[in-house]
């Protein structure tokens, strides 16, 4: 359960984010970074090995354990007719006025252009609808090292007032605990985001779930 958030242990549909953490604990630490081999013969010996936190590498391998859970034997009822889709595109071009005065919001938003996103992951019946019933989860994965990880959740503020209609729009830091994470809040301007956002911070197999507003209390 969802111990460490009192108000998203209340919502409905909350079994698909404690699949997400169920699925985490079955990420192995070698997806958290890779080993990779500098092939520049200008860098010293010693320095021919680092550790690199590869985003897509983490994302695939969650992708695929999540689908090992909705593809149980007897399948969970909550995933017959769903679809998880890696990289979807959310794109003015099929939807009407999806970022419609976003740019209020984020000023990477331009009212007058056709503006797309694609978020890692996304859980719905399909690849075109936005009405409310079978959107399921919208989620973005950054790693420790980046440095604009937190543009992340401007990006799903703009997704959550769009006409998009998830039940949950999901930030999912890796590499950081919760601790770390309200540490790096304290530094920007959370003044526009969405409270609502699900904030899943990974370290190693171990996760937290809260909303963002419960980490800014």
């Amino acid at each position: 359960m969802l111990f460490e958030s009192p108000s998203l242990s209340k919502c409905p549909n909350v079994e698909y984010l404690e699949d997400i953490k169920h699925a985490l604990a079955k990420v192995e630490s070698q997806y958290f970074g890779w080993y990779l081999h500098k092939s520049s013969s200008e860098v010293d010996f010693a320095d021919d090995i680092l550790r690199y936190n590869c985003e897509r590498v983490f994302a695939y391998e969650l992708y695929h354990q999540i689908r090992k859970i909705m593809e149980e034997d007897p399948i969970p009822e909550r995933y017959r007719k769903m679809y998880l889709n890696g990289e979807a595109i959310k794109d003015d071009k099929f939807f009407t006025d999806l970022y419609k005065g976003l740019s209020d919001i984020c000023k990477d938003f331009n009212d007058d252009k056709d503006n797309k996103r694609i978020p890692d992951l996304v859980l719905h019946k399909d690849m075109g609808g936005i009405e409310e019933e079978g959107q399921i989860y919208l989620a973005e994965i950054k790693m420790e090292e980046n440095d604009d990880a937190l543009k992340d959740l401007l990006k799903l503020t703009c997704f959550e007032n769009s006409n998009l209609n998830f039940d949950f729009y999901i930030f999912i830091y890796v590499g950081i605990d919760v601790d770390e994470f309200k540490k790096k809040l304290k530094k920007i301007d959370t003044s526009k985001l969405s409270k609502n956002i699900v904030c899943i911070c990974t370290k190693y197999q171990h996760s937290t779930c809260n909303t963002l507003g419960e980490l800014l209390e």
